[in-house]
């Protein structure tokens, strides 16, 4: 990774190399203290280093745009974390650089996904974000209709027919007017 990269921040001060994790350089911008991470760096520190035990939860700055990447000037591609910790990281897919805004590297990694980023960058993992947010605030929309006692017994009835064998038949009597 190159040392003389600017930060697209308002400053826009030249990156310095930084310690992310022992073992994992990066750059940071000593202005807004985001962090650059080249993902080949991170992939050789994945695969050597052991997964950190999750700890207490950080708060990370959400950076409110998309970024440039400061190699190449283009438009770096967002992608969220989570639900918790819920922050975007920006992705530069031309050069495999990755942006930390402050906080958000030792938030990812409090949160248990240091050796999951590659994951995270996958349309497989954003699309599951999007499902079970619409799954949260469908529940959260019948808890309101129903009341938070029928959804637990709905739910406790519904494990509990997945359990049976016959399930299929059950779910039809209760339709039928046996």
């Amino acid at each position: 990774m190159k040392s003389t990269l600017r930060c697209g921040c308002e400053a826009h001060t030249e990156l310095t190399v930084c310690e992310l994790a022992p073992g994992l350089q990066g750059l940071e911008c000593v202005s807004c203290e985001g962090q650059l991470l080249q993902l080949d760096d991170y992939r050789a520190w994945r695969d050597k280093t052991p997964v950190p035990p999750v700890a207490q939860a950080i708060a990370a700055d959400e950076d409110p745009i998309a970024r440039h990447c400061p190699a190449c000037a283009r438009l770096m591609q967002r992608f969220r974390v989570g639900a918790q910790p819920d922050f975007r990281v920006d992705r530069c897919a031309a050069c495999q650089n990755v942006w930390f805004a402050r906080g958000e590297w030792q938030a990812f990694v409090a949160a248990g996904l240091g050796s999951r980023l590659d994951e995270i960058l996958t349309d497989a993992w954003q699309r599951q974000l999007q499902t079970n947010e619409l799954r949260q605030g469908r529940e959260a929309v019948l808890r309101q209709r129903h009341g938070a006692e029928t959804m637990d017994e709905l739910a406790r009835i519904r494990q509990w027919l997945q359990a049976q064998p016959g399930r299929d038949e059950l779910v039809a009597l209760l339709r039928a007017d046996w």
